[in-house]
């Protein structure tokens, strides 16, 4: 008798392990809510010449804390492209909240005129699986911009 209540409480405690370990995992893996939107997005320089900064203002709503890893590029219309450095944190640099952020770019002095495109694609992370093997990402922001010779 005893020793079959002492397996029953084995049975217990080896399923319950099991069953929470999947729980974690199916939580996990179903968190797929974007930790940051992107509200508004202004260029303030529409037209830059080469070798000039391009200032961009965007208005950011964090709503998690959660790592973020940016890739940035800028293109002209005449298929050159100049990668910039990436953007990592580990959590909002500002808190989590609604703020503006402002930042300035360089346009390359062997930029050719006509349009330009600053593009940025990032990877959210929030959990372990997602650091792992699977992160959050969203669409690509583009904000278009002139290039312009003085």
């Amino acid at each position: 008798m005893g020793l079959r209540v002492f397996g029953y409480v084995c049975l217990a405690i080896i399923a319950g392990a099991i069953l929470a370990t999947a729980g974690t995992l199916a939580w996990f893996i179903a968190d797929r809510r974007l930790p940051v939107e992107v509200i508004e997005t202004k260029v303030l320089t529409p037209a830059v010449a080469p070798g000039g900064k391009l200032i961009i203002r965007q208005t950011i709503r964090y709503d998690r804390d959660c790592k973020a890893h940016i890739d940035r590029a800028l293109y002209d219309s005449h298929t050159h492209r100049v990668f910039l450095p990436d953007i990592d944190y580990e959590r909002p640099p500002q808190g989590l909240g609604t703020f503006p952020v402002t930042f300035e770019v360089e346009v390359p002095d062997w930029f050719e005129a006509g349009d330009g495109e600053y593009r940025a694609a990032p990877l959210y992370v929030c959990n372990p699986i997602q650091r792992h093997y699977w992160p959050i990402t969203r669409d690509e922001t583009v904000i278009r911009f002139k290039i312009v010779y003085e």
